[in-house]
């Protein structure tokens, strides 16, 4: 995804949930209004008594939650690399490259275990791709529901 669609999808949402709190205010519905498009959307859904999006939102978030932890091995030995290349300035004795290289026979030696974890990572993102296409989906889904209702 570019930034130009980065900025297109923000700005939709941004202007429906102008014009859910718009027709919120306008309708003297009782419900709050939100700064946060899907926590009205949720709140939106509880008022037409479905909890479809909840679950999609809450499983987004796991899935999202489990790249960033599948992630964090890797950035660790990011900082890891970029640190050593600055610790000898500050008196830290790292050797990086007997790091590295006692890292590339532990790869080469368990690379079964290599391949499962990229496996692993890639399906979990494609997975929250997924989830994050129906969450969009449902979002404008139950937009419309609500404004059929109040027409």
């Amino acid at each position: 995804m570019n930034n130009f669609q980065i900025l297109s999808e923000s700005l939709d949402n941004a202007e429906l949930l102008k014009k859910l709190h718009y027709a919120i205010d306008q309708h003297r519905l009782p419900l709050s209004s939100k700064d946060d498009l899907n926590d009205q959307v949720i709140e939106i859904e509880k008022y037409l008594g479905e909890n479809e999006f909840r679950s999609l939102y809450e499983k987004r978030k796991l899935a999202n939650l489990g790249t960033g932890l599948l992630a964090l091995p890797v950035l660790i030995y990011c900082l890891f690399l970029f640190g050593s290349r600055y610790a000898n300035n500050f008196g830290f004795n790292i050797d990086a490259a007997a790091v590295n290289h006692s890292l590339l026979i532990g790869v080469i030696h368990y690379l079964w275990i290599v391949i499962i974890y990229a496996l692993l990572f890639i399906g979990l993102v494609a997975y929250f791709y997924k989830l994050n296409k129906q969450t969009n989906e449902k979002i404008y889904s139950i937009a419309n529901k609500l404004f059929i209702r109040l027409n």
